[in-house]
């Protein structure tokens, strides 16, 4: 391994506080913040190639498998010469040269990045909606075997407690989560170490 990429490695392993100007200054580009986005969503390293063919494909506004060999050179030559450089200067993103693989650094873990218009939740209530499902299953199975002694109205009634409970809980964190990104574009939003940064 070569002193640079030794010293790169070093580098984006080292913990350390990003300021405002640098979170800035990495997502002022929309490149780059389609490269952040990207790398959040797949959450492992992903190959240039394929990082370059989809930020292709959403500048064009095309599906990944139309882009052609045209957009795909010019993304793929922008992200390496420019753009990929610029968030490792910053210590956000590391890029192996030999395997030709894009990561987040270490010190890049608090960075949330998403879609300003997701409609995303702090909770995955899809999971809670099923637990409940086979909590009531399991319920209507015991009273119907005769070991639990409770009467059919009464395992409804808790059924329709948890389902109420947990809807108007599901209502009040969609309701959150559209405050938190009240009045941005349909861009992205970032969110840092508790701050937030739109463009």
């Amino acid at each position: 391994m070569s002193t640079r990429s030794t010293t790169q490695s070093e580098s984006s392993t080292r913990s350390r506080d990003f300021s405002e100007e640098e979170v800035y200054d990495a997502v002022k580009n929309l490149r780059r913040r389609y490269v952040l986005y990207y790398l959040n969503e797949r959450g492992r390293p992903v190959e240039l190639g394929d990082l370059a063919e989809q930020v292709a494909a959403w500048e064009n506004n095309v599906a990944v498998e139309d882009v052609s060999p045209e957009q795909r050179k010019s993304v793929y030559s922008a992200l390496y010469q420019t753009h990929l450089p610029k968030l490792e200067d910053i210590g956000i993103v590391t890029y192996d040269r030999e395997s030709k693989r894009v990561s987040f650094s270490d010190c890049a873990n608090d960075f949330q990045l998403y879609l300003a218009n997701d409609s995303g939740t702090t909770i995955p209530w899809d999971r809670l909606y099923l637990l409940f499902s086979v909590l009531g299953t399991a319920l209507v199975g015991l009273a119907w075997l005769g070991v639990l002694t409770v009467s059919p109205l009464g395992v409804a009634t808790l059924l329709l407690v948890l389902f109420g409970t947990a809807a108007v809980g599901h209502v009040y964190d969609r309701y959150c989560w559209r405050q938190r990104f009240d009045g941005t574009t349909p861009d992205f939003a970032l969110e840092f170490d508790g701050q937030r940064w739109f463009r």
